[in-house]
Protein backbone atom coordinates (compact mmCIF):
# COMPACT_ATOMS: atom_id res chain seq x y z
CA UNK A 1 0.00 0.00 0.00
CA UNK A 2 1.77 3.16 -0.83
CA UNK A 3 0.88 6.77 0.86
CA UNK A 4 -1.16 8.80 -1.49
CA UNK A 5 -1.56 12.58 -1.55
CA UNK A 6 -4.24 14.13 1.03
CA UNK A 7 -5.69 17.57 1.97
CA UNK A 8 -3.32 17.32 4.65
CA UNK A 9 -0.03 17.34 3.04
CA UNK A 10 1.55 19.69 1.63
CA UNK A 11 5.08 20.18 -0.31
CA UNK A 12 6.79 17.09 -0.17
CA UNK A 13 10.26 19.25 1.78
CA UNK A 14 7.81 20.74 4.50
CA UNK A 15 5.19 18.93 6.79
CA UNK A 16 2.19 20.57 7.43
CA UNK A 17 0.37 20.81 11.39
CA UNK A 18 -2.42 21.09 11.92
CA UNK A 19 -4.18 22.03 15.07
CA UNK A 20 -4.99 19.43 17.25
CA UNK A 21 -3.43 17.37 14.96
CA UNK A 22 -6.08 14.86 13.55
CA UNK A 23 -5.85 11.46 14.54
CA UNK A 24 -8.27 7.82 14.17
CA UNK A 25 -11.26 8.06 16.84
CA UNK A 26 -10.78 4.80 19.63
CA UNK A 27 -14.40 4.39 20.04
CA UNK A 28 -15.04 4.85 16.14
CA UNK A 29 -12.27 2.46 15.32
CA UNK A 30 -14.19 0.14 18.18
CA UNK A 31 -17.92 0.34 17.01
CA UNK A 32 -16.36 -0.68 13.02
CA UNK A 33 -14.44 -3.29 14.73
CA UNK A 34 -11.57 -2.02 12.78
CA UNK A 35 -9.42 -1.91 15.89
CA UNK A 36 -9.65 -5.74 16.01
CA UNK A 37 -9.20 -6.47 12.28
CA UNK A 38 -6.39 -4.02 11.28
CA UNK A 39 -2.88 -4.98 11.86
CA UNK A 40 -0.29 -2.37 12.94
CA UNK A 41 0.86 -1.81 9.84
CA UNK A 42 -2.57 -1.17 7.95
CA UNK A 43 -3.56 1.04 10.89
CA UNK A 44 0.18 3.14 10.34
CA UNK A 45 -0.09 3.57 6.48
CA UNK A 46 -3.92 4.36 6.83
CA UNK A 47 -3.48 7.63 9.81
CA UNK A 48 -0.70 8.54 6.77
CA UNK A 49 -3.31 8.30 4.06
CA UNK A 50 -6.07 10.16 5.84
CA UNK A 51 -4.37 12.44 8.38
CA UNK A 52 -1.19 13.60 7.35
CA UNK A 53 1.90 14.40 8.24
CA UNK A 54 1.51 14.06 12.29
CA UNK A 55 -1.02 12.29 13.78
CA UNK A 56 -2.45 12.01 16.83
CA UNK A 57 -4.34 9.09 18.74
CA UNK A 58 -4.56 7.35 22.24
CA UNK A 59 -3.79 3.69 22.73
CA UNK A 60 -3.80 1.89 26.02
CA UNK A 61 -3.96 5.31 27.80
CA UNK A 62 -1.08 6.98 26.26
CA UNK A 63 -0.76 9.84 24.10
CA UNK A 64 0.51 8.89 20.42
CA UNK A 65 2.09 10.76 17.70
CA UNK A 66 2.91 9.15 14.84
CA UNK A 67 5.40 11.15 12.69
CA UNK A 68 5.65 10.89 8.93
CA UNK A 69 7.91 13.16 7.10
CA UNK A 70 11.29 12.85 7.09
CA UNK A 71 11.84 16.75 8.58
CA UNK A 72 9.46 15.14 11.76
CA UNK A 73 11.37 12.22 12.03
CA UNK A 74 15.06 13.89 11.79
CA UNK A 75 13.71 16.34 14.57
CA UNK A 76 12.54 13.60 16.79
CA UNK A 77 15.38 11.45 16.27
CA UNK A 78 18.21 14.06 16.79
CA UNK A 79 16.97 17.47 17.50
CA UNK A 80 14.93 16.48 20.73
CA UNK A 81 16.39 13.16 21.87
CA UNK A 82 17.76 14.78 25.23
CA UNK A 83 13.94 14.73 25.69
CA UNK A 84 13.28 11.31 25.13
CA UNK A 85 13.56 7.78 26.85
CA UNK A 86 13.21 4.51 24.83
CA UNK A 87 10.23 3.34 23.68
CA UNK A 88 8.23 1.46 25.84
CA UNK A 89 9.15 -2.07 24.03
CA UNK A 90 12.34 -1.60 24.72
CA UNK A 91 11.81 0.37 28.13
CA UNK A 92 10.13 -3.21 29.05
CA UNK A 93 12.33 -5.55 27.01
CA UNK A 94 14.73 -4.98 30.15
CA UNK A 95 13.39 -7.76 32.19
CA UNK A 96 15.34 -10.11 29.65
CA UNK A 97 18.19 -7.90 27.98
CA UNK A 98 19.19 -5.84 30.92
CA UNK A 99 20.65 -2.74 30.34
CA UNK A 100 22.13 -2.87 27.25
CA UNK A 101 22.70 -0.53 24.17
CA UNK A 102 18.75 -1.61 23.12
CA UNK A 103 17.88 -0.46 26.62
CA UNK A 104 19.69 1.38 28.92
CA UNK A 105 19.12 5.32 29.18
CA UNK A 106 21.44 8.51 29.37
CA UNK A 107 24.14 8.27 30.48
CA UNK A 108 24.85 4.94 31.19
CA UNK A 109 23.86 4.39 27.16
CA UNK A 110 26.86 7.02 26.24
CA UNK A 111 29.11 4.98 28.14
CA UNK A 112 28.23 1.80 27.21
CA UNK A 113 28.29 2.94 23.44
CA UNK A 114 31.43 4.62 23.94
CA UNK A 115 32.88 1.41 25.60
CA UNK A 116 31.71 -1.08 22.76
CA UNK A 117 32.44 1.54 19.56
CA UNK A 118 35.61 -0.02 18.81
CA UNK A 119 34.33 -3.23 18.34
CA UNK A 120 32.25 -2.07 14.77
CA UNK A 121 35.68 0.33 13.39
CA UNK A 122 36.81 -0.09 10.05
CA UNK A 123 39.20 -2.12 10.80
CA UNK A 124 37.63 -4.72 12.67
CA UNK A 125 34.88 -5.25 10.63
CA UNK A 126 37.57 -5.35 7.65
CA UNK A 127 38.87 -8.24 9.96
CA UNK A 128 35.18 -9.99 10.24
CA UNK A 129 34.44 -9.96 6.32
CA UNK A 130 36.52 -13.38 5.79
CA UNK A 131 34.56 -15.19 8.76
CA UNK A 132 31.18 -13.74 6.92
CA UNK A 133 32.58 -15.09 3.26
CA UNK A 134 33.70 -18.67 5.21
CA UNK A 135 30.14 -19.01 6.62
CA UNK A 136 28.21 -18.47 4.03
CA UNK A 137 30.08 -20.68 1.91
CA UNK A 138 29.91 -23.43 4.74
CA UNK A 139 26.05 -22.84 4.45
CA UNK A 140 25.48 -23.71 0.71
CA UNK A 141 27.84 -26.83 0.89
CA UNK A 142 24.62 -28.08 2.52
CA UNK A 143 22.14 -27.34 0.13
CA UNK A 144 21.22 -29.95 -2.66
CA UNK A 145 20.37 -28.55 -5.96
CA UNK A 146 16.40 -28.78 -6.66
CA UNK A 147 15.68 -28.87 -2.34
CA UNK A 148 13.10 -26.51 -1.36
CA UNK A 149 14.15 -24.97 1.69
CA UNK A 150 13.03 -22.05 4.06
CA UNK A 151 16.01 -19.50 3.74
CA UNK A 152 14.86 -17.83 6.56
CA UNK A 153 15.77 -20.64 8.76
CA UNK A 154 18.90 -20.71 6.74
CA UNK A 155 19.70 -17.24 7.41
CA UNK A 156 19.11 -16.51 11.06
CA UNK A 157 21.28 -19.66 11.43
CA UNK A 158 24.11 -17.96 9.70
CA UNK A 159 23.65 -14.56 10.93
CA UNK A 160 23.43 -16.49 14.30
CA UNK A 161 27.13 -18.24 13.48
CA UNK A 162 28.39 -14.93 11.93
CA UNK A 163 27.82 -12.58 15.17
CA UNK A 164 28.87 -15.22 17.88
CA UNK A 165 31.98 -15.45 15.55
CA UNK A 166 32.84 -12.01 14.73
CA UNK A 167 31.81 -10.75 18.30
CA UNK A 168 32.62 -13.23 20.49
CA UNK A 169 35.05 -16.07 18.86
CA UNK A 170 32.26 -18.19 19.68
CA UNK A 171 30.25 -21.06 17.14
CA UNK A 172 27.28 -21.32 18.62
CA UNK A 173 25.24 -23.55 15.92
CA UNK A 174 25.26 -26.46 18.73
CA UNK A 175 23.20 -23.96 20.97
CA UNK A 176 21.65 -22.54 17.72
CA UNK A 177 17.98 -24.30 18.23
CA UNK A 178 17.84 -23.19 22.12
CA UNK A 179 18.97 -19.59 20.63
CA UNK A 180 16.16 -19.51 18.14
CA UNK A 181 13.37 -21.23 20.61
CA UNK A 182 14.45 -18.06 23.20
CA UNK A 183 14.18 -15.16 20.43
CA UNK A 184 10.70 -17.03 18.99
CA UNK A 185 9.53 -16.54 22.70
CA UNK A 186 11.07 -13.25 23.03
CA UNK A 187 9.30 -11.74 19.85
CA UNK A 188 6.33 -12.97 21.29
CA UNK A 189 6.38 -10.38 23.76
CA UNK A 190 5.40 -7.43 21.72
CA UNK A 191 1.29 -7.51 22.12
CA UNK A 192 1.63 -7.31 26.36
CA UNK A 193 4.65 -4.98 26.21
CA UNK A 194 1.86 -2.25 25.53
CA UNK A 195 -0.44 -3.06 28.60
CA UNK A 196 -0.65 -0.79 31.19
CA UNK A 197 0.20 -4.20 33.67
CA UNK A 198 2.93 -5.64 31.56
CA UNK A 199 5.45 -5.82 33.86
CA UNK A 200 3.41 -7.67 36.28
CA UNK A 201 2.61 -9.99 33.35
CA UNK A 202 6.16 -11.14 33.32
CA UNK A 203 6.21 -12.46 37.01
CA UNK A 204 3.16 -14.31 36.12
CA UNK A 205 3.33 -18.34 35.44
CA UNK A 206 2.12 -18.06 31.88
CA UNK A 207 3.09 -20.54 29.38
CA UNK A 208 5.03 -17.55 27.09
CA UNK A 209 6.91 -16.16 30.14
CA UNK A 210 8.03 -19.83 31.25
CA UNK A 211 9.53 -19.98 27.59
CA UNK A 212 10.80 -16.81 27.79
CA UNK A 213 12.25 -17.23 31.05
CA UNK A 214 13.69 -20.48 30.12
CA UNK A 215 15.40 -19.04 26.94
CA UNK A 216 16.79 -15.98 28.75
CA UNK A 217 18.74 -18.95 31.30
CA UNK A 218 19.93 -20.94 28.74
CA UNK A 219 21.12 -17.75 27.00
CA UNK A 220 22.74 -16.54 30.09
CA UNK A 221 24.53 -19.94 30.77
CA UNK A 222 26.20 -19.46 27.33
CA UNK A 223 26.89 -16.07 27.64
CA UNK A 224 28.66 -16.44 31.33
CA UNK A 225 30.33 -19.15 30.08
CA UNK A 226 32.44 -17.18 27.48
CA UNK A 227 32.98 -14.49 29.98
CA UNK A 228 34.23 -16.92 32.51
CA UNK A 229 36.60 -18.36 29.88
CA UNK A 230 37.71 -15.07 28.54
CA UNK A 231 38.03 -13.78 32.01
CA UNK A 232 40.53 -17.21 32.89
CA UNK A 233 42.55 -15.89 30.27
CA UNK A 234 44.52 -13.57 32.81
CA UNK A 235 43.44 -15.44 35.97
CA UNK A 236 45.83 -12.33 37.81
CA UNK A 237 43.47 -9.98 36.72
CA UNK A 238 39.18 -9.92 37.09
CA UNK A 239 38.58 -6.81 34.56
CA UNK A 240 41.16 -5.69 32.84
CA UNK A 241 44.66 -6.83 30.88
CA UNK A 242 42.58 -9.14 29.47
CA UNK A 243 44.40 -9.49 26.12
CA UNK A 244 42.60 -8.44 22.86
CA UNK A 245 41.49 -11.59 21.12
CA UNK A 246 40.08 -8.66 18.35
CA UNK A 247 36.28 -9.75 19.07
CA UNK A 248 33.88 -7.89 21.43
CA UNK A 249 33.78 -10.01 24.15
CA UNK A 250 37.57 -9.08 25.22
CA UNK A 251 37.37 -5.67 24.60
CA UNK A 252 34.36 -5.55 26.71
CA UNK A 253 35.98 -7.66 29.34
CA UNK A 254 38.68 -5.55 29.30
CA UNK A 255 37.36 -2.50 29.14
CA UNK A 256 37.72 0.44 31.53
CA UNK A 257 36.09 3.81 30.94
CA UNK A 258 38.53 6.51 32.01
CA UNK A 259 36.57 8.82 30.79
CA UNK A 260 33.74 8.39 32.79
CA UNK A 261 36.17 7.21 35.78
CA UNK A 262 33.61 4.28 36.71
CA UNK A 263 36.35 1.84 36.17
CA UNK A 264 35.70 -1.82 34.24
CA UNK A 265 32.61 -3.69 33.50
CA UNK A 266 30.68 -6.18 35.91
CA UNK A 267 30.16 -9.65 34.59
CA UNK A 268 26.22 -8.29 34.38
CA UNK A 269 27.19 -5.37 32.29
CA UNK A 270 29.32 -7.55 29.97
CA UNK A 271 26.40 -9.88 29.41
CA UNK A 272 23.70 -7.11 29.08
CA UNK A 273 25.62 -6.06 26.58
CA UNK A 274 26.65 -9.49 24.52
CA UNK A 275 22.63 -10.95 25.00
CA UNK A 276 21.54 -7.59 23.28
CA UNK A 277 24.21 -7.70 20.17
CA UNK A 278 23.31 -11.80 20.07
CA UNK A 279 20.06 -10.85 19.58
CA UNK A 280 19.48 -7.75 17.82
CA UNK A 281 22.57 -8.19 15.81
CA UNK A 282 21.08 -12.21 14.22
CA UNK A 283 17.47 -11.40 13.83
CA UNK A 284 17.36 -8.20 11.91
CA UNK A 285 20.45 -9.26 9.22
CA UNK A 286 18.75 -12.63 8.91
CA UNK A 287 15.32 -11.13 7.95
CA UNK A 288 16.41 -8.30 5.52
CA UNK A 289 19.11 -11.65 3.63
CA UNK A 290 15.36 -13.29 3.76
CA UNK A 291 13.57 -10.76 1.95
CA UNK A 292 16.68 -9.95 -0.17
CA UNK A 293 16.10 -13.62 -1.76
CA UNK A 294 12.91 -13.71 -2.09
CA UNK A 295 12.99 -10.10 -4.06
CA UNK A 296 15.55 -12.02 -6.19
CA UNK A 297 13.66 -15.19 -7.02
CA UNK A 298 10.49 -12.40 -7.89
CA UNK A 299 12.88 -10.73 -10.14
CA UNK A 300 15.19 -13.06 -12.23
CA UNK A 301 16.57 -10.67 -14.85
CA UNK A 302 17.93 -8.92 -11.63
CA UNK A 303 19.24 -11.86 -10.18
CA UNK A 304 21.12 -13.08 -13.35
CA UNK A 305 22.88 -9.12 -12.97
CA UNK A 306 24.08 -10.03 -9.70
CA UNK A 307 24.93 -13.35 -10.32
CA UNK A 308 27.75 -11.70 -13.16
CA UNK A 309 28.50 -9.49 -10.51
CA UNK A 310 29.31 -11.58 -7.76
CA UNK A 311 31.30 -14.42 -10.19
CA UNK A 312 33.33 -11.13 -11.70
CA UNK A 313 34.40 -9.50 -8.03
CA UNK A 314 34.69 -12.83 -6.14
CA UNK A 315 37.27 -14.62 -7.83
CA UNK A 316 38.49 -15.94 -4.47
CA UNK A 317 36.50 -19.29 -2.85
CA UNK A 318 35.18 -17.22 0.38
CA UNK A 319 34.45 -13.61 -0.01
CA UNK A 320 36.24 -10.74 1.20
CA UNK A 321 35.81 -7.52 2.92
CA UNK A 322 38.03 -6.27 -0.03
CA UNK A 323 35.40 -7.37 -2.03
CA UNK A 324 32.53 -5.24 -0.33
CA UNK A 325 32.66 -1.79 -2.09
CA UNK A 326 33.08 -3.81 -5.33
CA UNK A 327 29.55 -5.27 -5.43
CA UNK A 328 27.60 -1.87 -6.01
CA UNK A 329 24.42 -3.85 -7.41
CA UNK A 330 24.33 -6.06 -4.60
CA UNK A 331 24.52 -3.12 -2.44
CA UNK A 332 21.75 -1.51 -4.28
CA UNK A 333 19.68 -4.55 -3.96
CA UNK A 334 19.99 -5.38 -0.68
CA UNK A 335 19.29 -1.52 -0.16
CA UNK A 336 16.07 -1.30 -1.71
CA UNK A 337 14.77 -4.86 0.24
CA UNK A 338 15.50 -2.53 3.51
CA UNK A 339 13.19 0.08 1.93
CA UNK A 340 10.21 -2.46 1.07
CA UNK A 341 10.63 -4.92 4.23
CA UNK A 342 12.53 -2.51 6.74
CA UNK A 343 13.40 -5.16 9.68
CA UNK A 344 13.35 -2.16 11.92
CA UNK A 345 10.28 -1.01 10.71
CA UNK A 346 9.12 1.75 13.24
CA UNK A 347 11.04 3.09 16.15
CA UNK A 348 9.47 5.00 18.91
CA UNK A 349 10.69 7.45 21.77
CA UNK A 350 8.50 8.02 25.04
CA UNK A 351 9.00 11.24 26.20
CA UNK A 352 10.90 11.92 29.58
CA UNK A 353 9.60 15.11 30.11
CA UNK A 354 7.25 17.81 28.68
CA UNK A 355 8.17 19.91 26.10
CA UNK A 356 6.77 21.52 22.63
CA UNK A 357 7.00 20.02 19.63
CA UNK A 358 6.05 21.74 16.29
CA UNK A 359 3.19 24.80 18.38
CA UNK A 360 1.93 21.43 20.14
CA UNK A 361 2.65 20.64 23.66
CA UNK A 362 3.88 16.72 24.58
CA UNK A 363 2.99 15.56 27.88
CA UNK A 364 5.42 13.47 29.81
CA UNK A 365 4.95 9.24 29.01
CA UNK A 366 3.47 10.39 25.53
CA UNK A 367 4.89 7.92 23.04
CA UNK A 368 6.17 8.95 19.69
CA UNK A 369 6.69 7.19 16.35
CA UNK A 370 8.40 7.28 13.44
CA UNK A 371 7.53 4.34 11.21
CA UNK A 372 9.98 3.19 8.43
CA UNK A 373 7.11 0.92 6.91
CA UNK A 374 5.57 4.02 6.53
CA UNK A 375 7.88 6.32 4.92
CA UNK A 376 9.84 4.12 3.10
CA UNK A 377 6.71 3.77 1.27
CA UNK A 378 5.52 7.42 0.40
CA UNK A 379 5.00 7.97 -3.24
CA UNK A 380 6.54 11.65 -2.57
CA UNK A 381 10.10 9.97 -1.99
CA UNK A 382 9.65 7.18 -3.60
CA UNK A 383 7.74 7.19 -7.02
CA UNK A 384 5.71 4.16 -7.50
CA UNK A 385 6.87 2.46 -3.83
CA UNK A 386 5.55 -0.73 -4.25
CA UNK A 387 7.26 -1.45 -6.91
CA UNK A 388 11.03 -3.23 -6.83
CA UNK A 389 13.86 -0.81 -8.34
CA UNK A 390 17.26 -1.07 -7.19
CA UNK A 391 17.82 1.32 -9.50
CA UNK A 392 16.73 3.82 -6.93
CA UNK A 393 19.84 3.30 -5.36
CA UNK A 394 22.43 3.59 -8.37
CA UNK A 395 25.21 5.55 -8.16
CA UNK A 396 25.43 5.59 -4.29
CA UNK A 397 28.76 3.87 -3.08
CA UNK A 398 28.16 2.20 0.27
CA UNK A 399 30.06 5.24 2.30
CA UNK A 400 27.09 7.37 0.97
CA UNK A 401 23.99 5.44 2.09
CA UNK A 402 21.09 7.49 3.18
CA UNK A 403 22.56 10.83 2.33
CA UNK A 404 19.94 13.68 0.99
CA UNK A 405 19.74 13.34 -2.73
CA UNK A 406 17.80 16.17 -4.98
CA UNK A 407 15.14 13.10 -5.02
CA UNK A 408 14.62 12.61 -1.59
CA UNK A 409 15.65 13.99 2.19
CA UNK A 410 18.15 12.21 4.23
CA UNK A 411 15.40 10.70 6.79
CA UNK A 412 13.19 9.27 3.72
CA UNK A 413 15.07 6.19 4.27
CA UNK A 414 16.27 5.33 7.63
CA UNK A 415 16.66 1.07 8.32
CA UNK A 416 19.19 1.81 10.98
CA UNK A 417 17.93 4.73 12.84
CA UNK A 418 19.53 7.77 13.66
CA UNK A 419 21.27 10.25 16.06
CA UNK A 420 22.69 9.12 19.49
CA UNK A 421 21.17 5.67 19.14
CA UNK A 422 21.94 4.96 15.77
CA UNK A 423 21.97 1.44 15.26
CA UNK A 424 26.22 0.91 16.25
CA UNK A 425 26.42 -2.67 14.17
CA UNK A 426 25.03 -0.42 10.61
CA UNK A 427 28.48 -0.98 8.59
CA UNK A 428 28.80 -4.38 10.25
CA UNK A 429 25.21 -5.81 8.76
CA UNK A 430 25.82 -4.10 5.76
CA UNK A 431 28.94 -5.84 4.96
CA UNK A 432 27.40 -8.95 5.98
CA UNK A 433 24.42 -8.59 3.89
CA UNK A 434 26.08 -7.57 0.62
CA UNK A 435 28.92 -10.72 0.85
CA UNK A 436 26.49 -13.14 1.70
CA UNK A 437 23.93 -12.61 -0.82
CA UNK A 438 27.07 -12.12 -3.22
CA UNK A 439 28.30 -15.47 -2.19
CA UNK A 440 24.69 -17.47 -2.49
CA UNK A 441 23.67 -15.86 -5.63
CA UNK A 442 26.84 -16.32 -7.52
CA UNK A 443 26.62 -20.37 -6.96
CA UNK A 444 23.15 -20.95 -6.80
CA UNK A 445 19.30 -19.70 -8.76
CA UNK A 446 17.15 -19.34 -6.30
CA UNK A 447 12.75 -19.64 -7.43
CA UNK A 448 9.46 -19.75 -6.56
CA UNK A 449 8.40 -23.15 -5.89
CA UNK A 450 5.54 -24.42 -8.72
CA UNK A 451 2.18 -23.37 -7.64
CA UNK A 452 3.54 -20.79 -4.56
CA UNK A 453 1.91 -17.99 -4.02
CA UNK A 454 4.58 -14.50 -5.10
CA UNK A 455 2.79 -12.57 -2.12
CA UNK A 456 5.37 -12.70 1.19
CA UNK A 457 2.91 -12.94 4.02
CA UNK A 458 4.89 -10.22 6.64
CA UNK A 459 4.61 -10.19 10.52
CA UNK A 460 5.61 -6.87 12.74
CA UNK A 461 6.49 -7.88 15.78
CA UNK A 462 9.52 -6.14 17.40
CA UNK A 463 11.11 -6.91 14.34
CA UNK A 464 9.40 -7.19 10.89
CA UNK A 465 10.12 -10.89 10.17
CA UNK A 466 8.36 -13.50 7.51
CA UNK A 467 5.19 -14.81 9.15
CA UNK A 468 5.36 -18.59 7.80
CA UNK A 469 9.30 -18.45 6.62
CA UNK A 470 10.66 -17.79 3.09
CA UNK A 471 10.12 -20.98 0.89
CA UNK A 472 12.15 -21.00 -2.19
CA UNK A 473 13.49 -23.56 -4.16
CA UNK A 474 17.11 -23.92 -5.77
CA UNK A 475 19.25 -24.47 -8.03
CA UNK A 476 22.83 -24.87 -8.40
CA UNK A 477 24.14 -24.01 -11.69
CA UNK A 478 26.50 -26.50 -13.70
Amino acid sequence: MSIPSNPHMTSPLEPRILAGPPGPSFVRRALTGQIFRASTIELLRANAALYGDLVHFRAAGRHVFQLNHPALVQEMLVRDAPHHHRGIVMQRARFVLGDGLLTSEEPLHLRQRRLTQPAFHRDRIAAYGSIIGDYALQMTRTWQSGDTRDVHHDMLLLALRIVSKCLFNADVQSEARNISAAVDAFMGFLPLAFLPFSAQITRLPLPLMRRIHRGEAELDALIYSLIRQRRASDPGQHAVGNPDQGDLLSMLVAAVDTEGQTGSMSDRQVRDECLTLLLAGHETTANGLSFALWLAALHPEWQQSLRDEARQVLTGEAATAADYTRLPLTWQHFAETLRLYPPVWVTARTAAEPYAFRGLSIQKGSLLIAPQIVIHHDQRWWPDPERYDPDRFAGQAPSQRGQENSTRPRFAWFPFGAGTRQCIGEGFAWMEGVLALATILREWRVSLPVDHSAALEIQPRITLRPKAGVHLQLHRYS
